[in-house]
C-alpha cells in the first residue's frame, strides 16, 4: 500500500490543529534531524529545540510557545506528541483485511465466525468459540474452546487463547502472546505437590494491547481481568 500524500491543512482540519505558514504536502514522517521537505516532524521535548533551526522537515508540529524558534510551516498543538501519534498512524502500512477463512485454517463446527472476520493461514478456532465482526486472526493463531474475540480485534500471528478467554472490542494481541494458560496453583499433600485446577478464565476489556510473548494466566476460581485501555509491553507475565 502506497503512503498517502496529505496537505497540512487536511491534517489541521482532521485533528483540530492550527496551521501557520504554507499549506505544504506531507507524504511521511521523520525526526527533526532526518525528515525531508515532504515529511512532517514534531517538537515535544525542549531538549530538541535546537534542532528546529536546521531541520528540513516540511511541516513541524509544536506548541505555540515554540513558534518563534521556527520560520517554516507549523501545526500548532496543545500536545505535539499526541498530535504526531495520530498523524503518524495515517502513514502506517496496515495489513489488508480479507474477510473469510483461509483454506488451511481449521474451524470447529460449533464455532461461530462472523462473515466479516478474517481467519488466516494455519489458524485454528476451537469448539464453541466466537469471532466477532471485522476481527483478524493472523497466521498460526490458536483459539481454544469457549473463547470470544470481540469486534475489530487483531491477533497478529501465532498468538494463543488457550481456553475461556474473552476479548473485548479492538484488542491488539502481538505475536507469541499466550492468554488463558493455567495459573500456578499447587497444594502440598504429604510432601508431594497436587495441582489445583484453574477453573477461571481471562477477560480483556476494550481497546487493550498485549505485547509479544506476554502471558496472562487463568484464575483458580475467578477470572483474571484487565479493564479497558490497558497496554502491556512485551514479555510480561500476569496472573492472580
Amino acid at each position: 500500500m502506497m503512503a498517502p500524500s496529505l496537505h497540512a491543512s487536511d491534517l489541521a482540519d482532521r485533528f483540530g490543529l492550527v496551521l501557520r505558514g504554507e499549506d505544504r504536502v506531507v507524504s511521511g514522517v521523520g525526526t527533526l534531524a532526518s525528515a525531508s521537505s515532504r515529511q512532517l516532524s514534531f517538537l515535544a521535548n525542549p531538549r530538541y529545540r535546537s534542532q528546529l533551526d536546521a531541520t528540513k522537515a516540511g511541516v513541524v508540529v509544536l506548541r505555540e510557545i515554540d513558534l518563534a524558534d521556527h520560520v517554516g510551516t507549523v501545526l500548532l498543538a496543545a500536545d505535539p506528541y499526541v498530535a504526531f501519534a495520530r498523524i503518524a498512524a495515517l502513514f502506517e502500512s496496515a495489513s489488508e483485511h480479507l474477510p473469510g477463512i483461509h483454506p488451511t485454517a481449521v474451524v470447529d463446527a460449533s464455532a461461530h465466525v462472523d462473515p466479516t472476520a478474517s481467519i488466516g493461514p494455519h489458524a485454528s478456532v476451537g469448539a464453541r468459540s466466537r469471532i466477532g465482526a471485522g476481527a483478524t486472526i493472523g497466521p498460526g493463531c490458536v483459539i481454544g474452546p469457549d473463547c470470544e474475540v470481540g469486534d475489530g480485534c487483531h491477533l497478529v500471528a501465532r498468538a494463543t487463547l488457550v481456553k475461556r478467554v474473552r476479548l473485548g472490542q479492538r484488542v491488539l494481541v502481538h505475536p507469541g502472546a499466550v492468554l488463558g494458560a493455567d495459573g500456578f496453583g499447587l497444594a502440598m499433600d504429604a510432601g508431594r505437590w497436587i495441582k489445583v485446577p484453574q477453573l477461571g478464565g481471562v477477560v480483556i476489556g476494550n481497546d487493550c494491547e498485549i505485547g509479544a510473548n506476554t502471558t496472562i494466566d487463568r484464575g483458580a476460581l475467578e477470572d483474571t481481568v484487565l479493564e479497558d485501555d490497558v497496554r502491556l509491553d512485551n514479555q510480561i507475565q500476569i496472573g492472580h
